[in-house]
């Protein structure tokens, strides 16, 4: 047995997730067959059966793992002992990051979230509202203001900042001339500067 890998099947869980979350993202979840990410990830049907029942379970893993995983991050940026604005700069660098880190991940959460069951949809979307938030917290923190046109304003503003983050995701080329943390502190500021604008 290689080192690294586990029990006799010679091939790790998280490299099926990987090669899904790879030809997913690249093909769309409805043109990808388990035989294609067994082919990818040199597992047989009957290794990827071991771990996974079927595509949806392995899509439902994904789209788990990835919003826990940000989910956690958030929570951890938000309870950083920092002032509102630095934990705000925080959330949207440590977003930025882990979303190109994972950007095959990222974009099967967008997009493929339809697929999967109604029940396992509202888990995942659970754990984005949750996220929404948890934003929507820090920025009534932020500008106190925001609260004053009714409680919903703060979850619009987050949504707002969620969506410039994650379209950046689409277009940001990690080997450019500006990083992740470059582009996320002028996000930062461009929101910071919308927020004062409205008040």
């Amino acid at each position: 047995m290689r080192r690294g890998r586990i029990d006799g099947y010679g091939v790790k869980r998280q490299e099926i997730l990987d090669a899904a979350a790879t030809l997913f993202a690249k093909a769309g979840y409805a043109n990808t067959k388990m035989t294609d990410i067994g082919r990818r990830c040199h597992a047989s049907k009957s290794m990827l059966y071991h771990y996974f029942p079927g595509k949806e379970d392995l899509l439902f893993e994904l789209t788990r793992e990835h919003a826990e995983g940000h989910l956690t991050a958030l929570e951890e940026v938000l309870s950083a002992p920092l002032p509102p604005r630095e934990r705000l700069r925080a959330f949207a660098a440590a977003w930025l990051r882990r979303s190109l880190a994972s950007r095959g991940r990222h974009t099967v959460l967008m997009y493929d979230l339809k697929f999967l069951p109604v029940r396992q949809q509202r888990m995942i979307l659970g754990l984005q509202r949750r996220m929404v938030e948890r934003l929507a917290e820090l920025i009534a923190e932020v500008a106190p203001a925001v609260r004053e046109e009714g409680n919903h304003r703060p979850k619009v503003l987050a949504l707002l900042l969620f969506g410039m983050l994650n379209w950046t995701d689409t277009w940001l080329d990690s080997s450019g001339p500006k990083s992740s943390d470059e582009i996320a502190e002028r996000a930062h500021r461009l929101f910071l500067g919308g927020i004062a604008a409205e008040r």
